[in-house]
């Protein structure tokens, strides 16, 4: 995720006036995507995905009524744990949106300043994790070639907080970019029910076992049981083999 940043504009209303800064940042972490074909996809299922951010800082002048300060640390965006996975649908041209996707913002802006500016503010901080969890839309673009599928994905970051102490309001508006690239995963031989690489007659004790055991490898047919009808699904996994 070399090539993946945030980019975030912070406004400050005060008692004393309106200001606005922006700051970019790298992000690392992870993401965990699956397609429903690795030659034509026509959708894309959000399984996980947890950014980090570098910091970010903020300068916010109001002349001889003095400045103010702020600096964002330890900025993350996840799907939160246990989150169901998100399906959305990928176009012909590579391009989707996937709709209500879970998700968490975490991370600490302190703000500090001088003058009356500073007097106003009177030095905050805002955890971003106190602030609503909507969930939000993930566009991007997906690319399969040379067996590397390769994603550029933007999630917004938009929120607002107004400090009841102070009757200053903290406005974010931003977006990631995610740039992430991984290998193709091997393709799943179903009829291996042993699971030693090859399609032979043991598979057949091995599938049996498995139907006795109600283990995922007992279901061939994909209806996310284990049922009697798996047994003729795997008999046309069998003869079909794998390659």
């Amino acid at each position: 995720m070399s090539q993946s940043s945030i980019n975030l504009t912070v406004t400050l209303d005060t008692i004393v006036g309106s200001r606005t800064d922006s700051d970019s940042a790298a992000m690392t972490g992870s993401m965990r995507i699956e397609l429903d074909s690795y030659e034509s996809p026509t959708t894309i299922t959000l399984h996980q995905y947890e950014l980090n951010a570098g910091s970010l800082s903020f300068f916010f002048d109001y002349s001889f009524l003095g400045t103010i300060s702020a600096t964002a640390e330890g900025m993350s965006m996840s799907m939160p744990a246990g989150a169901t996975p998100v399906t959305g649908t990928v176009m012909p041209d590579g391009t989707f949106l996937v709709t209500d996707v879970p998700n968490q913002t975490a991370g600490l802006i302190s703000v500090t300043g001088t003058g009356a500016a500073g007097t106003a503010l009177n030095d905050t901080m805002l955890d971003l994790s106190t602030l609503p969890q909507d969930p939000i839309e993930v566009s991007g673009i997906v690319n399969v070639d040379a067996g590397v599928v390769t994603i550029a994905i933007s999630l917004p970051l938009d929120n607002s907080t107004m400090d009841p102490n102070t009757g200053t309001t903290v406005t974010l508006a931003g977006s990631a970019t995610v740039i992430a690239n991984g290998d193709v995963p091997e393709p799943v031989c179903l009829p291996d029910t042993n699971g030693d690489g090859a399609v032979t007659p043991a598979d057949f004790s091995a599938w049996i076992a498995a139907f006795n055991a109600m283990a995922p490898a007992c279901d061939q047919n994909g209806d996310g049981a284990c049922t009697p009808a798996d047994f003729s699904a795997w008999v046309g996994n069998y003869n079909a083999g794998c390659n």
